[in-house]
């Protein structure tokens, strides 16, 4: 029963639906839900002069619908006047009011309100001027694209009831209010005595379509200009489009037929212009020489037929009328002789040996071109490739008539380069140049210098390179070295190593630190002098001496036993300066040992003992050795008395 009665309500509801149910009314629908600002807001206007745009609002039900019959009230905070004070929404859901602004200049606040939905007021700001700008001559309704205004504008400063304004030095402005393009001319000048404005070289450069001007001078409100169509202008501008530079056998068609685009002065194509084209150089012929351009501002010609001689071609599009930019357009195209021949052509270097550099030394490298024939290819494009590090390869240009060009190799890194040279994918041939080190070079040649020994070699060792760090080999005349400090060496021979290594050695007699100057060429090296340490040699029994009492007494030694010091030297007699050595002291009555004191190792060449005397004798004999051999002065005599 209870599915029964949802079917027939269902039917209900469909015939309802099918008998006009387009007229029920869903709940709200209809009724007002919001406010909103449509246009007129940011104004700017003349002081008691009625806005130039309405102030518009919509009233919408919640669904969006436009509501029709609504009242909207307008009011005015800061002086201005609205007209009507109060207004209603229409079928669209919109109402206006104009705004009349008030006697002060600044900005002015409209607002409008829906009685039945107070919160949803909306707010309009306007900013009022005390004068304006008005246009006393328009510009024209029509103007051609990139060709000056005529009329040329003028603008005059009037006060809000329109009356001129006689204000010198204003500035006022122009440019375009709508519509793509560009403004060319002056587009700010100066008022005159009588506050007017007269435009001289405006012109609007764009595709086809209307705009609008705007003139603006701070202070004034802004005058707009009644709309201007702008078409396509006359022919002001020939380009070459397609079909330049192009390369053929002689005699035969180039691939890509030559073309050229007309443009007016804002750069739109302009059709149905009459080109001619016409071979003006290298012989051949054209089909299809008189052409005419198309909605693409495009102009083709038939074909173009290169002459019969190697060489450059040329071709001419002229087109119909006068003061055009670029007219006539040229086109250039090379014919080629056969293809070039491996067999036939050459390259050489000259010279074949330079001096590393980077230019001033260079080998020219010549290449000629020549086909199956061994006729000379004028014309043609030859590129150069190097083997090898640090080069500087100038590209030749192309062949002369004789099929020759030239281009110059010069390296930083020595040894050989292999020039190849290369023309349409054929390689013609190849050369070699050997680069060899440049002028020697203090600031790049690099000096070791170790530190030295007495009576030891030291080893200065020197890596000769040129400016580049080439080694320099076979040049140890441009060394010098000498060495002053501890030990003076007015000039150390040198040897050659070979591979730009080189040797010079001293022998130091005299420990302490030498400076070590090291020169090329008569330049000192980075770095020079370089200090070299030189530490005393091996320790020398003959040059060690010991500092032993010759007298002691015997009631004094156990408080103050007897202190030995042995102080080592080289066989040059220099300090020492380090430990390692083995000291041993033995002290001897007649032929017995009475003490073997402990010696200590100070670590700077010096070694210490101490004894105590034990009983009296006449003599007391201390025996030093270093390294098992007596020093010198060893054995010393030590005299023990009683008191």
């Amino acid at each position: 029963m209870h599915l029964l009665r949802r079917w027939i309500a269902s039917v209900v509801l469909l015939a309802l639906g099918a008998c006009g149910g387009g007229d029920l009314v869903l709940p709200n629908e209809g009724q007002p839900a919001q406010v909103e600002g449509i246009s007129g807001d940011s104004q700017t206007g003349t002081i008691l002069e009625p806005l130039a745009d309405s102030l518009v609002v919509k009233v919408t039900d919640r669904f969006g619908n436009p509501v029709p019959g609504i009242e909207i009230s307008w009011s005015s905070a800061d002086g201005g006047d609205v007209r009507p004070a109060s207004s209603v929404t229409g079928v669209n859901g919109m109402a206006a009011t104009q705004l009349v602004l008030g006697s002060q200049p600044g900005s002015y606040r409209t607002t409008a309100v829906a009685p039945s939905l107070p919160e949803d007021a909306v707010a309009f700001t306007t900013t009022a001027v005390a004068a304006k700008l008005a246009l006393t001559t328009e510009p024209p309704s029509t103007a051609s694209s990139g060709v000056p205004l005529d009329p040329q504008p003028v603008v005059q400063l009037q006060d809000p009831s329109g009356t001129p304004l006689a204000r010198e030095g204003v500035t006022v402005s122009v440019q375009i209010a709508s519509g793509p393009g560009s403004l060319t001319g002056t587009t700010s000048r100066a008022t005159d005595a009588d506050g007017n404005v007269a435009f001289t070289d405006l012109a609007i450069a764009g595709a086809p379509g209307a705009r609008t001007l705007i003139f603006a001078a701070s202070g004034y409100a802004p005058a707009t200009s009644t709309p201007i169509s702008i078409g396509v202008g006359a022919p002001s501008v020939v380009a070459v489009a397609a079909g330049a530079g192009q390369t053929a056998p002689a005699g035969t068609a180039v691939p890509v037929r030559p073309a050229v685009i007309v443009r007016d002065a804002g750069g739109t194509p302009v059709a149905s212009v009459a080109v001619t084209f016409a071979v003006t150089g290298g012989g051949g012929s054209v089909t299809g020489g008189a052409a005419t351009t198309g909605t693409d501002g495009i102009a083709t010609v038939g074909s173009w037929t290169l002459g019969s001689s190697p060489g450059p071609n040329t071709l001419q599009a002229t087109v119909a009328g006068d003061g055009v930019s670029g007219n006539p357009a040229t086109i250039s195209a090379t014919a080629t002789a056969g293809p070039a021949s491996a067999d036939k052509s050459s390259v050489s270097a000259s010279p074949g040996t330079i001096a590393a550099s980077q230019g001033a030394t260079t080998s020219t490298i010549t290449v000629v071109v020549r086909d199956s024939r061994n006729n000379p290819l004028a014309g043609q494009s030859v590129s150069l490739a190097a083997t090898g590090a640090g080069m500087t390869l100038t590209q030749p240009g192309p062949t002369n008539a004789a099929g020759t060009t030239t281009g110059t190799l010069s390296a930083t890194a020595t040894g050989p380069h292999v020039i190849t040279a290369v023309t349409g994918g054929v390689t013609l041939g190849s050369a070699t140049v050997t680069v060899t080190p440049g002028a020697p070079s203090a600031a790049r040649t690099s000096v070791t210098v170790p530190n030295g020994t007495v009576e030891m070699p030291t080893e200065v060792l020197i890596a000769l390179q040129d400016e580049f760090g080439n080694p320099l080999a076979d040049s140890k005349g441009q060394i010098a070295v000498s060495v002053s400090g501890a030990n003076t060496v007015g000039s150390a021979g040198i040897d050659d190593l070979g591979g730009g290594s080189y040797r010079a050695v001293y022998t130091p007699t005299t420990a302490g630190i030498d400076q070590v100057s090291v020169t090329v060429a008569g330049q000192p090296v980075v770095g020079s002098p370089f200090a070299s340490t030189v530490a005393a040699g091996a320790a020398d029994p003959n040059h060690t001496t010991a500092d032993v009492p010759k007298e002691v007494a015997l009631f004094n030694a156990t408080e103050n036993p007897v202190h030995i010091t042995v102080r080592t030297a080289d066989k040059r007699g220099n300090p020492v300066g380090h430990g390692g050595s083995q000291v041993v002291i033995t002290v001897n009555r007649d032929r017995d040992v009475v003490a073997v004191p402990t010696v200590t190792d100070v670590g700077d060449g010096t070694y210490t003992a101490t004894w105590t005397v034990q009983s009296t004798a006449n003599n007391y004999r201390v025996h030093i050795t270093l390294n098992g051999t007596e020093i010198k002065d060893s054995p010393f005599s030590v005299k023990v008395t009683l008191f």
